[in-house]
């Protein structure tokens, strides 16, 4: 009973003090996915690059980078949260993508129903002649 107990704290040994939460740690790699992605991308009406700065990024979220590398440490040591991690990050992107994508759909539709008549006109004479 006695080394159950040993063995359990010195799990909690190299926990750091300010740990950030699974939760919060997932939140943080899927932000730091999109910045990763966004870095250079050059908007269309722009010819100014996007950029985000690291220092911004860990004040919007009032932590610092030695306490996310600390936490991140942590859980690389702790493969099955970190999965749960990783998992979580990964359903957030794929949440992300749909939402673009009903974006994008509702778009084309708009678009679509913003055609002048006269093309309207002449795209449903098209589509009835096949």
């Amino acid at each position: 009973m006695f080394i159950l107990l040993i063995s359990c704290s010195d799990v909690d040994k190299d926990r750091p003090a300010n740990l950030i939460g699974e939760e919060q740690m997932a939140q943080l790699i899927f932000e730091l996915s999109i910045i990763d992605a966004s870095q250079g991308f050059v908007p269309e009406k722009s010819k100014k690059q996007v950029r985000v700065h690291s220092a911004s990024f860990y004040a919007y979220h009032e932590i610092d980078s030695l306490q996310f590398n600390l936490s991140s440490a942590y859980y690389a040591k702790h493969p099955k949260q970190y999965l749960r991690i990783v998992n979580r990050s990964k359903l957030l992107l794929e949440e992300l993508e749909k939402e673009q994508a009903k974006q994008e759909e509702k778009k084309m539709m708009v678009e679509k129903d913003s055609l002048p008549s006269e093309k309207k006109d002449k795209n449903n004479r098209l589509n009835e002649n096949k």
